[in-house]
């Protein structure tokens, strides 16, 4: 099993990454102990396509694989198409003829699961609805997703055989996955993204094996995870104001940070690939006026330029882990 971490694409005034300091930013991960680097950018340009080249090239010269996310939320959901799987296909085959031989795995989108429920990323455990069942989605975006799913891996496999296709979803919504499965979408790892708050509701080893059911034969990889921070309305109005309150917030991702891993580990599944953290920097221009969680699932503080940065305690916890479970 292996450790990675995200990192969010350059460019964008929401996020703490700029170019600059991309090398610094790599250089942290590998001190963390990471084997992979998962990298958004959706690609909307062949200016982007290039800044996904220098950036895979960084991480294979510095002994990490490469994981490209690519998230067409705007499109897939957005726009209507004659075709949108011959769209889908054609985009994909273009993006991935020009990083033939630069990505060891591409995610193919984002949560497409979220979306498909009319849920929000905020609240990805929805009240009596578990994702398990197919009437828990709009049927509309439903159908889309499947078939943009279905002609973005068609799209990749002709550009680059070599490059394996990971699909994810979030918590325990498996009725689309299971639904692209059945319809031919041909993705060779099943991506998870599970956070400490599914943790407190379910058990990821019983999900894991729920898939492996249904789904035989793939490869298992956690493409996001970190503790939980956005606060929810169905906690106790305790926990709901302890997020609030950076060092109490510090020190639980730091102890959970650790737990989890060591748990994961501890399985010994041998279809389990590994995990990814979302995120090595905070990013706290996503706060806004009110407290935002996402802001602050980095393990490096910095300010919205992405300068002045400072290691949070989860970043030599995982970094202890890490060394003590030889991963």
């Amino acid at each position: 099993m292996f450790i990675g971490m995200n990192l969010h694409r350059h460019g964008s005034p929401c996020f703490s990454y700029p170019f600059e300091d991309i090398e610094a930013n790599l250089d942290a991960c590998v001190d963390l102990g990471c084997k992979m680097v998962r990298y958004n950018q959706s690609c909307g340009s062949d200016a982007d396509i290039e800044t996904v080249k220098t950036v895979a090239g960084l991480c294979h010269a510095k002994g990490m694989q490469f994981f490209h996310c690519i998230d067409k939320y705007d499109e897939w959901i957005k726009k209507e198409y004659e075709d949108i799987e011959r769209h889908f296909e054609d985009c994909m085959f273009h993006i991935g003829s020009k990083l033939k031989g630069c990505v060891d795995i591409y995610q193919l989108f984002n949560e497409m699961d979220v979306w498909a429920m009319r849920g929000e990323i905020q609240n990805i455990i929805l009240p009596g609805k578990d994702g398990r069942e197919k009437g828990e989605y709009d049927c509309v975006l439903f159908e889309k997703a499947v078939l943009a799913v279905r002609g973005a891996i068609r799209g990749i496999r002709k550009a680059d055989k070599e490059a394996k296709i990971c699909i994810n979803f979030a918590w325990w919504h498996t009725a689309l996955i299971y639904e692209m499965y059945r319809r031919g979408c041909d993705f060779d790892i099943v991506g998870l993204d599970w956070y400490s708050d599914c943790e407190e509701v379910s058990s990821i080893k019983k999900l894991i094996a729920d898939v492996n059911r249904n789904i035989p034969g793939k490869e298992f990889l956690i493409c996001e995870t970190n503790f939980w921070m956005h606060p929810m309305g169905r906690d106790p109005i305790e926990k709901q104001n302890a997020l609030k309150i950076k060092e109490i917030r510090d020190k639980n991702q730091a102890e959970w940070v650790a737990a989890f891993t060591k748990k994961v580990a501890g399985m010994k599944d041998p279809s389990f690939l590994g995990i990814i953290f979302y995120e090595l920097l905070d990013e706290p221009a996503l706060e806004g006026d009110q407290y935002g969680g996402e802001g602050h699932f980095g393990f490096i503080e910095c300010d919205r330029n992405g300068k002045n940065k400072r290691k949070k305690p989860a970043y030599d916890s995982l970094k202890s882990c890490v060394k003590e479970l030889a991963l």
